[in-house]
């Protein structure tokens, strides 16, 4: 081998191990969903978009069609924010009790009321009580809508719609066992989640989270 050649060779081994070692030293991204639940809830809603606003940050609302009704501007006012909003169906009802008809009723007018508000209708449907089974998934692509595919993700559920959760372990449930793909859920109206939420993105942020909306999970971004 000529001189010129080992050069060569030895500058492209050189090369590669530099390119590896500076992988190696990239931390692994954790990129995380928060999912807000059962809005708009005029009691919360400017409140959680000041927050996330302050924190630079932007999530996915799921969104009920009959408080979009009632409150268009707060969806408005969300979407502008940037934030992502999610098809929760219009009376939040058991769904899995429902006949096709009525599940298709629901997520269709939840979808008319999303695009009146805002100008556009979401991709996503979010079932009420989390409630799935294949003909639910299927009357919903009927009706033109993904459902959330959550056995695709690392799902945590806060649980702090319940009464005897309390505010320190919707906290820890919010910040604990956090990995790449990981999608949080809360909601809306309690109180202790909006005065726990501003402890929960502090830790999330300590722990080099990049929050993202849903799609933007579900996409890869």
């Amino acid at each position: 081998m000529t001189f010129p050649f080992l050069l060569f060779r030895f500058t492209i081994i050189f090369l590669a191990a530099t390119l590896t070692l500076a992988a190696a030293d990239q931390p692994a991204r954790k990129r995380v969903a928060l999912v807000i639940d059962d809005g708009p809830v005029p009691e919360h809603n400017t409140q959680f978009l000041a927050l996330l606003a302050q924190e630079k940050i932007h999530v996915t609302f799921s969104h009920v069609g009959r408080n979009v009704a009632a409150h268009p501007e707060m969806s408005r006012a969300v979407l502008e924010a940037g934030h992502e909003i999610a098809n929760h169906s219009y009376t939040h009802p058991h769904i899995k009790d429902l006949d096709d008809a009525t599940v298709q009723r629901e997520v269709r007018d939840t979808q008319e009321v999303i695009r009146q508000a805002t100008g556009q209708a979401p991709k996503w449907f979010w079932a009420p009580f989390l409630e799935q089974d294949e003909r639910l998934v299927a009357v919903v692509r009927a009706a033109g809508l993904e459902y959330f595919p959550r056995e695709k993700f690392h799902f945590i559920s806060t649980d702090d719609w319940n009464s005897t959760t309390d505010a320190a372990t919707v906290r820890l449930r919010a910040t604990t066992a956090i990995q790449d793909g990981t999608v949080i859920l809360l909601h809306e109206w309690p109180e202790k989640t909006l005065a726990e939420l501003p402890g929960i993105i502090t830790e999330l942020k300590r722990q080099g989270v990049e929050f993202v909306t849903f799609s933007e999970l579900a996409e890869g971004k």
